[in-house]
C-alpha cells in the first residue's frame, strides 16, 4: 500500500544547496530513564511528544556547549547547522498527575526564610496536572535518542567533538525537564569519505524521524512484510529572539521504531561508521 503526497512541490533547490557544505557529521546518543517534551499546543493536560522537537535538541548541545539561555537561537539556525534524530528501542508514554507549587515573588518564596515560614504555616497552594510521560518498554531499559549533528561553524564541532568524547557538559542535560536529568554518549565523527548524498526515486528505508514536506510517497510494508504504523506531529522548528516560534514543521516517525519506508523529495544521506566488528550503514535524513 502506498501514499503519495503533493505538498512539497518548489523545496527541492534550496535543501539541495544547503547539503553541499556538508563535510562532516558528529553521531553522540541521549541517554535517559524519563523524558517529557510539552507539545506547545496543550493547556491543562501536558502531552508530550515521542522525541524531542528541534528547538529542545539545539537546546541541549547549547548546554553541552555552554550556551547561556536564549543566546543561542541564530547560531544554531537552520541555516547555520542540520540535525537529524532517531528513536533507538522502544518506548511507552503514561499519564501521572503531578502537584505543581506557586512560588512567585508576591508569595514570599525569594528568600529561604520566606519558603520556610510559608512551609509551616501550611500557605502552600498545590496544583494537581495531568502529565504525560515518556518511558522505556522495559523496567531496566533507557531511553536513546541518537542524534546526528553538523554545524557550518567548524569551531562548533570540534568544541562539540572534544565535550562529547570525554563524557562531559558545560551546563547539565536533561530530557525536556530539569529533573529527568541524561547523559551525552558518542559514538562516531564521519568523514566526508563516509557520507554520501543519494537522490532516489525509489522507496527507500530511513532511519531518522521525517520531515513531512519531505517526502513524496510512503509505503506501508517493510521488505520482510512488517506493517509500519506512521505517526505525524506538528513541533516548533526554530526559536526567534524572545523564545518566540520562528517556524513549525510536521514530522513522521514510525510507532514501534522502525524505519520509515519512503520516496523522498530530495537528496538523503547514506553514512557508515563503526569499526570493523561493527560496520553501521544507515540512511538519514535532516529534520530542517
Amino acid at each position: 500500500m502506498k501514499l503519495r503526497f503533493s505538498r512539497w512541490q518548489g523545496q527541492i533547490k534550496p535543501l539541495l544547496n544547503k547539503m553541499k557544505d556538508l563535510n562532516r557529521l558528529l553521531i553522540f546518543d541521549l541517554k535517559g530513564n524519563i523524558a517529557h517534551f510539552r507539545k506547545f499546543y496543550t493547556s491543562s493536560s501536558s502531552l508530550s511528544y515521542s522525541f524531542p522537537p528541534r528547538t529542545t535538541l539545539t537546546g541541549i548541545i547549547g548546554a553541552i556547549l555552554g550556551r547561556e539561555r536564549d543566546s543561542y537561537y541564530e547560531e544554531f539556525s537552520a541555516d547555520n547547522c542540520r540535525i537529524a534524530l532517531s528513536v533507538r528501542g522502544p518506548i511507552r508514554k503514561i499519564m501521572q498527575t503531578v502537584n505543581y507549587i506557586r512560588t512567585k515573588e508576591e508569595d514570599g518564596y525569594t528568600t529561604a526564610k520566606g519558603v520556610i515560614k510559608r512551609f509551616i504555616e501550611k500557605q502552600i497552594n498545590k496544583y494537581p496536572t495531568p502529565i504525560e510521560l515518556v518511558m522505556p518498554s522495559h523496567l531496566r531499559g533507557e531511553i536513546i535518542y541518537r542524534i546526528y549533528f553538523y554545524h557550518r561553524d567548524n569551531t562548533v564541532m570540534n568544541d562539540l567533538y572534544n565535550i562529547i568524547k570525554n563524557g562531559k557538559s558545560k551546563y547539565p542535560v536533561f530530557l525536556g525537564l530539569t529533573e529527568f536529568l541524561a547523559t551525552g554518549n558518542f559514538v562516531s565523527d564521519v568523514s566526508m569519505s563516509n557520507i554520501k548524498e543519494i537522490k532516489s526515486e525509489k522507496a527507500t528505508d530511513i532511519l531518522t524521524v521525517c520531515n513531512a514536506d519531505h517526502i513524496a510517497e510512503f509505503e506501508f510494508v517493510l521488505d520482510d512484510k512488517i506493517a509500519l504504523q506512521y505517526v505525524e506531529e506538528k513541533m516548533p522548528l526554530e526559536f526567534a529572539v524572545g523564545r518566540e516560534i520562528k517556524s513549525t514543521a510536521n514530522f513522521i516517525h514510525e510507532k514501534n521504531q522502525k524505519p520509515i519506508k519512503a520516496c523522498l523529495n530530495i537528496p538523503f544521506l547514506e553514512i557508515s561508521y563503526g569499526d570493523k566488528d561493527q560496520h553501521i550503514k544507515e540512511h538519514i535524513t535532516f529534520m530542517e
